[in-house]
């Protein structure tokens, strides 16, 4: 059906950009992927899906940044796509320790998968609320953490190659039977020849939050793959957790693009937030304690033993999600400097 309303689509207005391609083929309210079945899981594993102690660190690291701003009686934290609400719930396990730190937390979710929030319902047990999009937030003077786990990936994004001194969009059009790709001229520009992404909703999502830890002090983790300083085509598929061509299995694959760190941090900057990273996953997690949470969990459960180990290689090592995997904080540059970008640098 997804197919059908694409085709019919471009036949109406014209082949579309790779960001409309990949917002319908996601979010489409009947037919997206994210829309119709449980996504998380089925295609992809995120870090909290694979050890607890992904979600436990965050949680404790959130705490400290709590203790560093002097235990404010009101905290307000969100997550950005919050997928089963695995991450909250091994988050909130640590975050009982400090009963100050519990007591004043106020959770949002920013989600609108409803096979997900039906994860969500079950799996948290503290009270929280689900908004549409960040814009919905309160606006009150709490100060704010807001974390995003894999989020910013599944963004839509444009794809620009400059050959010649001419820029082309890359487009999804309807050829001989089937979607392909193609590349349309936009603009005569004069530089070298070159391939860049742009995604115009992360951006836009960006100064919403980097506005709001400007009024009201706060933090910003954003955990994803990307890259720093870099260009590129970046776009791909999974089905049925392999990789797969994006213009096959519509609406039943996963969509991403590679995060650009270095356009976040050039906004952040522009709002004199204080930025920290991208630091590689494996060297963030370390830094907040990973190697010695194992090893406790190892002797409280010998038996999980080989499990422990295992989720520690896929977290950390360069070659699973230790390089790849890029962990980043914005803040308020009147607040202290988030923990666990040591040695970072």
């Amino acid at each position: 059906m997804l197919n059908s309303y694409l085709i019919q689509l471009i036949q109406e207005k014209g082949a579309l950009s790779q960001s409309q391609f990949m917002e319908i083929v996601l979010q489409h309210p009947k037919y997206g992927y994210y829309q119709r079945q449980e996504a998380v899981g089925q295609d992809f594993t995120t870090s909290p899906e694979i050890s607890q102690v992904f979600g436990e660190l965050i949680g404790a690291w959130a705490v400290d940044y709590f203790l560093q701003i002097k235990k404010p009686q009101n905290l307000t934290l969100v997550e950005l796509g919050p997928g089963k609400g695995t991450l909250l719930a091994d988050f909130l396990r640590i975050a009982k320790l400090e009963p100050s730190f519990y007591q004043a937390l106020k959770i949002y979710f920013v989600e609108t998968s409803p096979p997900l929030k039906d994860q969500q319902k079950t799996t948290i047990s503290f009270p929280f609320t689900w908004l549409e999009n960040l814009e919905e937030l309160p606006k009150d003077q709490n100060p704010l953490i807001i974390i995003a786990n894999e989020f910013f990936d599944a963004l839509p994004t444009n794809l620009f190659k400059r050959k010649e001194n001419i820029v082309f969009e890359r487009c999804i059009a309807y050829e001989d039977g089937k979607l392909v790709f193609q590349d349309i001229e936009r603009r005569k520009e004069v530089g070298p020849d070159e391939i860049w992404e742009e995604s115009p909703q992360t951006e836009a999502l960006f100064h919403v939050i980097c506005k709001r830890l400007q009024i009201c002090g706060g933090v910003f983790l954003c955990i994803d793959y990307g890259y720093e300083g870099g260009s590129g085509d970046t776009l791909q598929a999974l089905y049925k957790a392999e990789p797969s061509p994006p213009l096959t299995h519509i609406g039943q694959s996963d969509l991403t693009c590679h995060v650009n760190f270095s356009k976040l941090k050039e906004i952040a900057l522009s709002y004199n937030l204080g930025v920290l990273g991208p630091c590689p996953q494996g060297q963030f997690l370390k830094n907040l304690g990973i190697d010695l949470r194992i090893e406790f969990l190892k002797k409280k459960n010998p038996s999980q033993s080989a499990a422990l180990n295992a989720a520690l290689t896929r977290l950390t090592h360069p070659q699973q999600m230790g390089t790849l995997f890029k962990a980043s904080a914005f803040f308020s540059p009147l607040t202290p400097h988030p923990s666990g970008f040591n040695l970072c640098f």
